[in-house]
């Protein structure tokens, strides 16, 4: 939920929360200031669980070799990676795509984006972690490359290590229910926002049209191994009181799930 600039404001919570939260860092390597920050933030980090996020900004899994997009994109994960392996992170995700779809593209991009995976899987395994492939795109902005059934049955092809958006779910009209249970053996985390059903606005936990409850009884029940990771947007982070109480609660009903 924070720029590049303001990457320090995630720091208090570690401190706030001492041994019960971690951080999953979301790469912004297109701000000149971001390294820099990540570096100071490193000895707190290395105190926690961490995951990354692979490269969104200027990255594009769904374009082939050879292209200057596929090249901007593997030296950002390349970079990514390097601090992935020095902070230990436990996965690091994967979209198969952020751009829009243009009618009749869909099928090259599917086709390079799942030849990528490969590549990338086999650069996390020599860094030490796991690619794990999130449900990435929503209709609203265009750029949604399955659908439920095509993203069910890709995943279980496939046998890909999972991370289900439910915020994006939410916004495609998916039903989270199927998906979870139809996944639940490969479904190693949850990116937790909530929105009004049709836009991926990434907003606190209980502040949308999604049962944020119903689905956590669910998750739990399905998938209690599964990493809960709240992924607000970046308007929310100045709610400081909203946020660690929605930390609150996600700790609360941790706990009560063990």
């Amino acid at each position: 939920m924070y720029k590049g600039s303001e990457f320090g404001q995630v720091l208090p919570y570690l401190k706030r929360f001492p041994g019960q939260v971690g951080v999953e860092v979301f790469p912004m390597f297109h701000e000149e200031c971001f390294e820099k920050n990540l570096r100071d933030a490193m000895p707190l980090l290395k105190e926690v669980p961490v995951s990354f996020h692979g490269p969104y900004y200027q990255a594009e899994h769904s374009a082939a070799e050879g292209t200057v997009e596929y090249a901007r994109t593997m030296e950002l994960l390349e970079k990514t990676l390097s601090y992935a392996k020095e902070l230990s992170s436990k996965y690091l995700v994967y979209h198969h795509n952020n751009c829009r779809i243009i009618p009749g593209e869909k099928e090259d991009r599917v086709r390079v984006s799942c030849e990528n995976y490969y590549t990338v899987k086999q650069l996390c395994e020599e860094a030490g972690t796991q690619v794990v492939v999130e449900n990435a795109g929503v209709l609203e902005r265009g750029n949604r490359l399955f659908d439920e059934q095509e993203f069910i049955d890709l995943c279980r092809r496939e046998q890909y290590a999972v991370l289900i958006d439910i915020g994006h779910a939410w916004a495609n009209g998916w039903s989270l229910k199927r998906v979870v249970n139809a996944l639940a053996d490969q479904i190693v985390a949850y990116h937790l926002h909530n929105n009004d059903g049709v836009h991926d606005s990434h907003q606190r936990i209980h502040e949308g049209t999604l049962d944020f409850d119903g689905f956590l009884k669910l998750a739990k029940q399905a998938t209690p191994d599964a990493e809960w990771v709240m992924e607000y947007a970046m308007d929310v982070s100045g709610n400081v009181r909203g946020i660690e109480d929605d930390l609150q609660f996600l700790l609360k009903m941790g706990s009560a799930a063990r």
